[in-house]
């Protein structure tokens, strides 16, 4: 088998109440064979009228980070709260591009289109508003999921301005300008996982967690030394125990 760095990647892919801002800019996935699906902000990005901002992590959470952190991209670039975001997981499906979790790939093939996102929807934010007080959008400014109108010292709220946001033109996203990463307020901070709480009190359900009607365990018992092979045991004995389907010895396929 030709075990190279393409095939790994495949293989590890097949292993592994508010207004929605309807934005349409094409984005790629970078880095991932066949990702070449145009992702669409709509997917990832919904605010509600208090300003709650319901961010969608596209890749699944194997003790990485990646819960946090592409929202964490979204989040920095959209000029929101973090302690204003509420994560949710994406389902499986070709609009969220690659969804690989492995082999430190979620930042570099997320980090540029994670962020053009929440540029994105940010811009229409700001064009909302401007439109609202009869302004140049360059004389408003966003912070903390607010936007500014400093000459008239005039301001609204996401939540107040999403519907109206999400029927703006959408930005050409080539000339989004994006944070300067010395403006980073989120990215590259000490963040608490998303889970972390859950986690700890035993709330989430993992893979191990799965039951299926007449489900079986099975465990094995090793042998204490490397290339060890078992002389003798009582199958007999083993299957008469309470609530043992069956005993069998499993011989290694390596031969020494």
């Amino acid at each position: 088998m030709n075990m190279n760095r393409r095939f790994f990647l495949r293989a590890s892919a097949v292993a592994g109440g508010g207004f929605m801002l309807s934005l349409v800019p094409e984005l790629k996935a970078q880095g991932f064979p066949g990702a070449q699906q145009a992702l669409l902000p709509k997917d990832f990005i919904s605010i509600a009228p208090d300003g709650t901002t319901t961010l969608v992590a596209k890749n699944q959470e194997l003790g990485q980070g990646a819960l946090n952190l592409l929202p964490m991209m979204i989040a920095e670039e959209l000029d929101v709260d973090w302690k204003a975001v509420r994560i949710v997981r994406s389902g499986v499906g070709p609009q969220y591009g690659g969804q690989i979790t492995g082999g430190s790939s979620a930042t570099p093939s997320n980090w540029e289109p994670m962020r053009r996102i929440g540029a994105a929807a940010r811009q229409m934010l700001i064009a909302a508003a401007a439109q609202t007080w009869g302004v140049p959008a360059e004389e408003c400014t966003t912070a903390s999921g607010v936007v500014h109108h400093p000459a008239s010292n005039r301001s609204l709220t996401y939540g107040e301005l999403a519907a109206k946001a999400a029927t703006m033109p959408v930005p050409q996203l080539p000339s989004l300008k994006l944070k300067d990463p010395k403006d980073y307020k989120i990215v590259g901070k000490s963040t608490a996982g998303a889970e972390t709480k859950q986690i700890l009190t035993g709330k989430p359900i993992f893979g191990i967690d799965v039951t299926l009607p007449g489900m079986l365990y099975a465990a094995f018992e090793k042998s204490p030394v490397v290339s060890g092979r078992v002389v003798s045991a009582n199958l007999d004995a083993v299957k008469s125990l309470k609530g043992v389907k069956d005993a069998f010895i499993i011989e290694p396929e390596f031969r020494s």
